[in-house]
């Protein structure tokens, strides 16, 4: 585990994390016996094999073999790193990460500013709105009402910074703190000066509803008409949607996001009672931001202009969330009348209508299709060709095998091979069948079995014997078991997610996490016995090398008085273990 963040804090960060409501939160879960079951977002599939567990805090797929603890899970499915994920578990639970590292809590502090600071410049911007009546002119222009100038916590920044300070009464410490993080500019003669001056403000808000960053509109129409902030150590701007945070507080899963291009047109929607509008903040659209849309939502409906350029949007859009797509998520497109926008057009025709358009939005197939043949004649073989040459690789990137045998077999037909069979045969022929990678394997040994029992079953920590005498004896794997068996003693209720964590960056991390999964085929109420067995014959083992090594002593040297109440000590141990484990099988075979 990292040295950077205490393992104290971490342990208990994941002693507080139920990762059943963790997961459930982002994806719907089913319950199957003790255990939770859900598709794996982690790949395709058609029968359920993702399986949480609450009782060893854990989760595990059948068909990838993705698995982890809660920590793993928002690593894998949220893209964060180690220390991103950590900081989303302390936001949960309130909790202030204690960096052990100087320079990694220089560089959280500095992220917690940021935060500050955003958050104190959205409310300066906020109340400067109520001030300026430039900027409520040109809000009441745009027929945005008050309610959303508060669902957004929209503001405005003044055209020139002193009379802004002035007027809000900004003090010098914060100017200072704005300047220091170039959140506010110096110009080359010396003025000070804000990068959104004479600019509607939209406060750009992470998961969490945390203010990273601003959007900014001119009121007077100079260019650039919209800006945005410069990318921090909070913001990343091809990692966040606008408006997304508000959809989310209405839905925890919503049926669908409209995807528009504006800040704006997010607005004027969500005024219209059109609750799934979110924007990419005025950019194209990138791979994250499909993988962020898709982990929210089974449909995405992207909506663009009309014309020529929005259809080559909506395309590159298209090309970028095949491999995304499968049986459950699919992409859908809505293209608007030449010159008109998400704002306009709503407030020319009203929610019922433009609901017509969203629930008449083209499907990702006949998108696909309609894209690929525009200058294509079908009745020449050379285009037939070339329809093939540019769709099948598209079509291949597809993991769904459901939709990808489709669309190959509409593209057969267009060509005119009729026979579905005779086109998959062609394409076995042509293609490398994809292999799926085999899980690690390790070979099943007592000692092993004896960790994975400990791991899977913490509590049987409890029940082992004392441990001081073996620490110095040599049998492999013997000192990973002690070491596990002592944190499960400092740590009573821990749970099989937590001893992983212990060795996350190890060289046995992978080892370990395959025995804390590794079925053992007996049931709960002998686990008990069969650890005890399987300890049992280790210090069998261990006592037999010490039996051979005396025996051998006395052949040769003889023994002292000392090694021959050893040795007869040691035949009395192994008889009484021997009768235990004829015991315990006596009493497993009546049972």
């Amino acid at each position: 585990m990292t040295g950077k963040i205490p393992k104290y804090f971490i342990n208990e960060l994941l002693s507080l994390t139920d990762i059943v409501e963790l997961i459930k939160s982002r994806l719907i879960l089913k319950k199957c016996g003790k255990n939770y079951q859900t598709h794996c977002p982690f790949h395709n599939e058609k029968t359920p094999s993702f399986t949480v567990s609450y009782e060893k805090q854990f989760y595990y797929c059948f068909g990838c073999y993705a698995h982890g603890n809660a920590i793993d899970f928002l690593i894998n499915y949220e893209r964060l790193n180690f220390i991103e994920s950590i900081e989303e578990l302390s936001i949960m639970h309130g909790m202030t990460i204690p960096f052990e590292n100087t320079q990694d809590n220089f560089f959280y502090v500095k992220k917690q500013k940021l935060y500050l600071l955003m958050n104190q410049l959205c409310k300066l911007y906020q109340k400067n709105i109520i001030l300026d009546n430039s900027a409520n002119e040109y809000l009441f222009k745009r027929d945005i009402n008050n309610t959303m100038i508060s669902t957004f916590l929209i503001g405005f920044a003044s055209f020139n910074w002193n009379i802004f300070c002035k007027k809000i009464h900004i003090n010098k410490k914060l100017e200072e703190d704005l300047l220091v993080y170039n959140i506010l500019s110096i110009n080359k003669k010396g003025y000070k000066y804000d990068v959104f001056q004479g600019r509607i403000t939209f406060p750009i808000q992470d998961q969490n509803g945390r203010i990273i960053a601003f959007g900014g509109r001119s009121i007077n129409n100079f260019l650039p008409k919209y800006l945005n902030s410069q990318e921090t150590d909070i913001f990343c701007k091809r990692k966040q949607i606008y408006g997304l945070y508000q959809v989310k507080k209405k839905f925890s899963k919503p049926k669908y996001l409209l995807v528009v291009e504006g800040y704006i047109d997010v607005i004027s929607l969500t005024q219209y009672n059109i609750n799934y509008a979110v924007s990419c903040l005025g950019t194209s659209i990138t791979i994250e931001h499909i993988q962020i849309l898709f982990q929210n939502t089974n449909t995405i409906i992207c909506c663009y202009d009309g014309d020529t350029a929005g259809k080559n949007a909506a395309w590159n859009t298209l090309k970028k969330a095949l491999p995304y797509i499968s049986d459950a998520k699919t992409i859908k497109f809505m293209l608007l009348p030449n010159n008109e926008d998400p704002d306009t057009i709503i407030r020319k025709e009203g929610k019922e209508k433009f609901q017509i358009r969203i629930d008449n939005a083209i499907t990702m197939s006949n998108f696909f299709f309609t894209h690929m043949l525009t200058n294509i004649n079908l009745s020449s073989i050379d285009n037939k060709f070339y329809l093939s040459k540019r769709a099948l690789p598209l079509i291949n990137t597809i993991a769904s095998d459901t939709i990808r045998i489709y669309l190959r077999q509409k593209l057969a037909r267009m060509i005119g091979i009729l026979d579905d069979n005779q086109f998959e045969k062609f394409l076995y022929e042509q293609e490398i069948k994809k292999i799926q990678k085999p899980e690690f394997y390790i070979k099943r040994t007592p000692m092993r079995i004896l960790i994975a029992l400990l791991i899977q079953n913490p509590d049987l920590a409890i029940i082992a014997p004392p441990i001081k005498k073996l620490k110095k004896i040599k049998i492999k794997g013997l000192y990973i078991f002690l070491e596990i068996l002592q944190i499960c003693l400092d740590y009573p209720k821990i749970k099989t997610g937590q001893i992983l964590e212990f060795y996350r960056n190890t060289n046995i991390n992978n080892i370990l996490k395959m025995l804390s999964r590794w079925d053992h085929m007996i049931v709960q109420e002998e686990i008990q016995n069969m650890f005890l067995d399987l300890l049992t014959n280790i210090y069998d083992k261990i006592l037999e090398e010490r039996q051979e090594y005396l025996i051998a002593q006395e052949r040769t040297i003889g023994l002292t008085m000392t090694e021959k109440k050893e040795i007869w000590s040691i035949n009395k141990k192994l008889s009484n273990n021997k009768n235990f484990s004829k015991n315990n099988t006596h009493n497993t075979q009546k049972n």
